[in-house]
Order: C-alpha cells, then sequence, then structure tokens
C-alpha cells in the first residue's frame, strides 16, 4: 500500500493506491509557495493518507515538476517551484514519517500510469505527452520509465519546433512546450477572434460548433502532429499517449493530427503510430504511476 502524490504549483493531490491499482478517494492541500509551507502541506497530506488507507502505508510516491533528481530524491530548480531549489524531500519525509519516498517526474510518472492502467494499458512500450501548463513527456521500454543518459530523463518539450513564440522557461526559443502549452491555446484563441477566458469555455466553443473554434483545432492539430512526427522519426512507437489538462481537446483536433502525420510520412508510412489515445482519466495518471515506480523499486529494485 502507496501513498501516492502530484505537487503541482499551488495544489498538492494524493491517495492510496495498492499493488492492483486499488485507490481510495483523492484528497487535496493547498500548497503555499514557501518551503515551509510545503513541507506542512506534505505532512499533513501524508497522514491523511495514512489515516484513511485499508491497510499499512510502507512507502511514498511522489510525483512532480522539475527538473529533480530521482536517484537522491532531492529537487535541482524547479523552473515553477523556485522555493524548492535544491530541497532533500525524500530525507526530509523519511525523517518526519519513517517512511521511504521516491521521487518521480510528474510527466513520466503519468507515462508509466497511462501504460500501467490507462490509455497504453496492456502495452510494454509507449510515449506520452502531458500537455497543460507545459508540456511535459515520458517513455516507456519494457514497461519501464526509459531516462537515456539524463537522470531527468529526456525533456522531449524542449525540443524546437520553430521561432514565434516567446522564450521557454528553459532558455531556449522555439521549443515545442511554447507551441503547444495551455497558453498557446489560448493565444490562438485569441489569434482566430474566439476569445475565451478560459479552456473550458473553449470547449464550450467546440461543442457549439463555432468555425472559429474549429479553425483553432486545426491549427493546434498540426502542430500537435508536427511534434509527433518528429519523434516517431526517433522512437518509432506504436502506442502513443495524450494526457493533461489538454489531452480534452484531443477529440477536437485528432484529424488533423492525422492528417499532418499522415502527410509528413506519405513516403515511410510505417513510422505511423497505430494509435494516439487521449487518458480517460489525466487526474489520475501521475498518481497511478507513482504507485508502479514503487512496485517496481521494490519487486525489482528498479530505479
Amino acid at each position: 500500500m502507496y501513498a501516492c502524490l502530484d505537487m503541482g504549483g499551488t495544489n498538492l493531490r494524493g491517495t492510496w493506491i495498492d499493488t492492483s491499482g486499488n485507490r481510495g478517494e483523492i484528497l487535496s492541500r493547498s500548497r503555499p509557495r514557501s518551503l515551509e509551507g510545503t513541507k506542512n502541506a506534505l505532512l499533513e497530506l501524508i497522514a491523511d493518507i495514512r489515516e484513511s488507507a485499508p491497510e499499512e502505508v510502507h512507502r511514498v510516491g511522489l510525483g512532480s515538476a522539475g527538473p529533480l533528481d530521482y536517484r537522491s530524491g532531492c529537487y535541482l530548480r524547479p523552473t515553477n517551484m523556485p522555493e524548492l531549489e535544491y530541497f532533500p524531500v525524500a530525507e526530509f519525509v523519511q525523517e518526519q514519517t519513517g517512511l521511504p519516498l521516491l521521487l518521480e517526474n510528474d510527466a513520466q510518472a503519468a507515462a508509466l500510469g497511462e501504460v500501467w492502467s490507462g490509455s497504453l494499458a496492456g502495452s510494454q512500450d509507449g510515449l506520452v505527452l502531458t500537455l497543460g501548463t507545459g508540456v511535459g513527456s515520458g517513455v516507456i521500454f519494457g514497461g519501464r520509465i526509459w531516462r537515456a543518459a539524463h537522470f531527468t530523463g529526456p525533456e522531449l518539450g524542449h525540443i524546437h519546433l520553430g521561432f514565434g513564440r516567446p522564450e521557454c522557461g528553459c532558455g531556449q526559443v522555439g521549443c515545442a512546450e511554447t507551441w503547444l502549452n495551455k497558453q498557446a491555446l489560448l493565444d490562438l484563441f485569441r489569434d482566430y477572434g474566439c476569445r475565451v477566458a478560459s479552456l473550458r469555455q473553449g470547449i464550450d466553443r467546440l461543442r457549439e460548433e463555432e468555425p472559429q473554434a474549429r479553425g483553432v483545432m486545426g491549427e493546434y492539430g498540426q502542430r500537435l502532429g508536427l511534434f509527433i512526427s518528429i519523434l516517431q522519426v526517433v522512437f518509432g512507437l506504436q502506442h502513443i499517449g495524450i494526457s493533461g489538462g489538454l489531452s480534452h481537446f484531443l477529440p477536437y483536433c485528432r484529424e488533423a493530427v492525422w492528417q499532418t502525420l499522415r502527410e509528413r510520412f506519405h513516403k515511410r508510412q510505417w513510422w505511423l503510430p497505430e494509435r494516439i489515445q487521449a487518458s480517460p482519466d489525466p487526474e489520475m495518471s501521475g498518481l497511478l504511476g507513482a504507485a508502479r515506480a514503487c512496485i517496481l523499486h521494490e519487486r525489482d529494485n528498479w530505479a
């Protein structure tokens, strides 16, 4: 039984999950933008999960934005959470609760969760993109996270897609993240004369079949298709999952994604993936992945 947590910029969510994927109610805490506030929120949420779990919790799995060092359980210099710079969260949690903590990049945890019990369930290999405030990625080979030579894991959202967008948080210009993230989609709605205050309103406009909103999806789908085509040249994976808050837009831009892929691969059809699937529950992807990481760590001493 594991206490599985997902740390975001302002919120901390979690629940208990067992080795079969059974899980409890998702609990949450607001996360103050300070180190001490984060420590308190972590301890409170872990205590609540232990109290609600039907069996004894013996490990904590934490998926979080990075960059971070999963080997030592320590943050590096998180782009959007500077208050956690070099915070040894695994050491802190073990000292305070007696529980070992496994720290994982949130997008890589989401990829592991999607392959274990989500959009790509039943696959051993897959690529998952998490589209939201940023663009995260996780590559799974043989049911395990593929990290290449990066201890932080490959951050595919920082592949260059072209100039024309603001500087990325990583310091580069032209990153896929800046073309495909939440702000990029909001900018597209604005550029097409379809002003929305939130992406929820964007979904409403699509359900109402507004022509401008359909145009937004055509262009966004082309961007996403271009990004996937670049990744397919490298990885050639048959199963691609889309998670994160923007995964809800995939049904509206799917046709443009596939059209872009078929046009780019018209002479190399074997590079086409077999499926591109949205997560059935993007809120659970990272939590399930945190549990699966704990299972693999205990079973195979995997890291």
